[in-house]
């Protein structure tokens, strides 16, 4: 029963991924607050974490690489590799109406290799910094003519988001002892943003559309490169309260990121009035800096016995977005502010205890976190609150595993004329261990 499992959640873990390559309008709408800045932020997490809510950074979970504490690469045995996709579905609120979308995306790669067995790793990973999808309506009006002829034109203006901050990182871990380890990442971030306008002109009062005035679309391209750094540490104690017990401390610096980015402006055009088109399309706007901001990952697992079989997690994020700058769009520096983020979770393997029960077979997680949020609009913060669930199953004869985590917050509020969202979330994630590793046939 357990290989029917695993081969089925295999087959939805590739019709996730075809999905998020030719499903186009899942993908351009998300939430609302992915168009201030460079996107809305993604956290470097593992995908043991994503049941629990949290980063990884202060465990390690055997046979399932970790991305947020380098140091922890270097208690790496056996070769590795993760990859995931996910889908968040939107109900978004305001004090005028509601409206309902869906984003659906791939998430993290990354491969984990031993270059000496449990003192000394390699990781190579791409992952995203933020993300960037929304879809944005507004309605408006302009006075046009005068006297007898004055008349209303009514307009609407739709943007549409699409893109982000990824980086591909490189980075080794090392096992001083049995008790620290440490561990650096360097990456090269790129930015690649469009955002699309198209301006739809009302005609109910012109019905052979004879309108004068021609309707404008136009898209905004933001690009921008840079070079990123982390440190990581990991600290083992044994015998905290008892003698086999077990507390793991785990901390990521994060250092700020200045990306060389420009803005430039395409396709404009009127599709109304051929005689109106530009020569040229493409039109450089700007050019400037952009600086992402410091960061700190940190937290600590108890394990109340060396077996691995229930442990207890409480992690905190920090980020100084406060010091977010963009020359690109100066107006929205002042919106950002200093961001904290905090859980706590559960996580219990009964597999390891070689029970034969069905529900025995499986690895589970339960988290929730707070996060006050990057944003301050309108005088408010934009804070998400999130709970977590998540389930992995081992595959048979192998120690590989698929995990599938689900989450359901509430992003925003509806006062100040803000929006307030309602987020639900699944992942797969496909971890593959044992990789680049042959048993030798003769002992």
């Amino acid at each position: 029963m357990r290989k029917g499992l695993f081969i089925t959640l295999i087959l939805c873990l590739s019709s996730f991924a075809t999905l998020a390559q030719s499903n186009d309008n899942l993908v351009n709408e998300g939430s609302v607050y992915s168009r201030f800045g460079l996107g809305f932020p993604v956290d470097i997490a593992s995908s043991s974490a994503d049941g629990l809510g949290l980063w990884g950074v202060s465990y390690i979970e055997p046979y399932v690489p970790g991305l947020a504490n380098p140091a922890q690469w270097g208690s790496t045995v056996f070769g590795m590799a993760t990859g995931g996709v996910g889908i968040n579905n939107f109900n978004a609120k305001d004090n005028f109406g509601s409206t309902k979308n869906a984003l659906l995306f791939v998430n993290q790669f990354q491969l984990q290799l031993p270059i000496y067995k449990n003192k000394l790793g390699v990781s190579a990973s791409f992952s995203p910094y933020s993300r960037t999808a929304f879809q944005a309506i507004e309605s408006g009006s302009q006075i046009i003519g005068s006297g007898g002829n004055r008349d209303t034109l009514n307009f609407q203006t739709k943007n549409t988001g699409t893109g982000g901050v990824n980086r591909f990182e490189l980075g080794a871990g090392w096992k001083i002892n049995s008790n620290i380890s440490i561990g650096y990442a360097a990456s090269l971030v790129f930015a690649s943003i469009d955002n699309e306008f198209q301006t739809v002109l009302d005609t109910d009062d012109n019905p052979d559309n004879l309108n004068p005035f021609a309707q404008v679309n136009f898209t905004q391209q933001t690009s921008g490169l840079g070079f990123g750094n982390r440190l990581g540490v990991y600290f083992t104690l044994p015998s905290v309260a008892k003698e086999d017990d077990k507390l793991s401390i785990g901390a990521t610096l994060n250092f700020p990121i200045e990306l060389d980015s420009e803005r430039s402006q395409e396709n404009i055009f009127a599709p109304d009035n051929d005689d109106d088109e530009i020569d040229d399309p493409d039109t450089e706007l700007l050019e400037g800096n952009v600086q992402l901001p410091l960061g700190l990952t940190a937290g600590f697992t108890y394990q109340p016995d060396n077996t691995n079989l229930l442990s207890f997690t409480t992690e905190a994020l920090y980020q100084k977005w406060s010091d977010f700058e963009n020359e690109l769009t100066p107006a929205e520096n002042g919106i950002f502010t200093d961001r904290f983020k905090i859980g706590a979770g559960v996580r219990y393997f009964p597999f390891i205890t070689g029970s034969d029960k069905f529900l025995s077979q499986f690895k589970y997680r339960l988290g929730a976190s707070y996060d006050s949020g990057h944003l301050k609009i309108n005088g408010e913060n934009i804070n998400t609150i999130m709970f977590s669930a998540g389930l992995g199953l081992l595959a048979p004869g192998s120690n590989s595993s698929i995990d599938v985590s689900l989450e359901y917050g509430i992003r925003g509020t509806k006062s100040q004329n803000l929006v307030k969202e309602n987020i639900w979330g699944v992942k797969l994630s496909l971890n593959l261990a044992e990789i680049f590793f042959f048993r030798p046939k003769l002992q």
